[in-house]
């Protein structure tokens, strides 16, 4: 098995001792992100709920919270304090103009007029916060350089939960892929009536002002162009949760079982084809340290507790 070594690009930066970091992110120009939150929260935004046999997350925080931003990019460091908020497991991302999208993963409906807005654009410059409706069950949320908000969901997020469904309106990523609008109006979704069905989106890369999706059930590739045409390419890979493409190329990545292996292949009629199994290392060689794994573009990303790494696909 071929070894595929990262590259070091910088390191995790250190906020006060009154804020814990709390997510990593790559924003669409390449800018590291990092998010941070009040030590105090530190349990409350990971917060989760047992119901039945099953454990869920916990939709929000019973109190708005300090939230702080470090964003990275070309040697220079710049921290953004934020609003305080109560979103849990967040994500984020950068729009174009310098605004600021946090996104939780869980939104509950309880009725017609009380749901969560779960997705929250920040103006840096005013400090005003906007919030919008992106849906239950995110599996991801990335912003391209048209200033739109693509969302990919997990099964539960598109055949329903927290009520949505059930007793509530169809779930917000019943398509699998949504586009929005930095507003929340939905620009686009994946046409799942025609085409092969989302079950779960389990990787999502948008790049420049297009994006690239593995799904369950049949795990294609779908690169869907900047006006919303789609191309596949069959697979008999399943499960790689991070994806890095770049033309003709794409590297699969991220399976729960296996994070250190990943799937280099060459994207031709209709199928990924010419398929090498890689085992993904650290700069000597080792093997990875527990961290996280993020595609964006052509490059995929290694978050460990201290450093950031990244490997590039021509």
């Amino acid at each position: 098995m071929d070894l595929v070594r990262f590259q070091q690009i910088g390191r995790i930066p250190e906020l006060s001792e009154d804020y814990s970091l709390i997510a990593r992110s790559v924003a669409n120009d390449g800018s590291l992100l990092f998010l941070f939150v009040e030590r105090a929260a530190e349990t409350a935004v990971a917060a989760t709920f047992q119901s039945g046999i099953g454990t869920f997350p916990r939709t929000k925080m019973d109190a708005p919270k300090r939230f702080c931003l470090i964003r990275t990019a070309s040697g220079l460091t710049e921290i953004i304090e934020l609003p305080e908020l109560d979103v849990t497991f967040p994500q984020v991302d950068i729009f174009p103009d310098g605004r600021i999208l946090l996104v939780g993963s869980r939104c509950s409906w309880r009725d017609e007029n009380d749901y969560d807005l779960n997705g929250i654009v920040v103006d840096p410059r005013s400090g005003r916060s906007t919030r919008i409706l992106l849906g239950d069950g995110i599996n991801s949320a990335q912003v391209d350089n048209l200033g739109r908000i693509w969302v990919s969901y997990m099964d539960e997020g598109i055949f329903g939960n927290f009520g949505w469904g059930q007793p509530g309106p169809a779930p917000v990523g019943s398509a699998g892929l949504v586009c929005f609008s930095d507003s929340g109006e939905k620009i686009w979704e994946y046409p799942h009536q025609t085409h092969d069905p989302i079950s779960d989106c389990y990787a999502l890369n948008v790049s420049g002002s297009q994006a690239a999706i593995f799904f369950y059930t049949d795990f294609p590739v779908c690169r869907i162009s900047s006006d919303f045409k789609l191309e596949y390419w069959k697979t008999d890979l399943s499960g790689y949760g991070q994806l890095a493409i770049s033309g003709t190329r794409v590297l699969l990545a991220g399976h729960p079982r296996a994070p250190d292996v990943a799937h280099l292949g060459t994207l031709t009629a209709g199928q990924l084809g010419e398929t090498a199994k890689v085992r993904l290392a650290m700069p000597d060689g080792s093997s990875l340290a527990n961290g996280q794994l993020l595609g964006r573009g052509n490059h995929l990303y290694f978050f460990d507790a201290s450093d950031v790494y990244r490997v590039s696909l021509e």
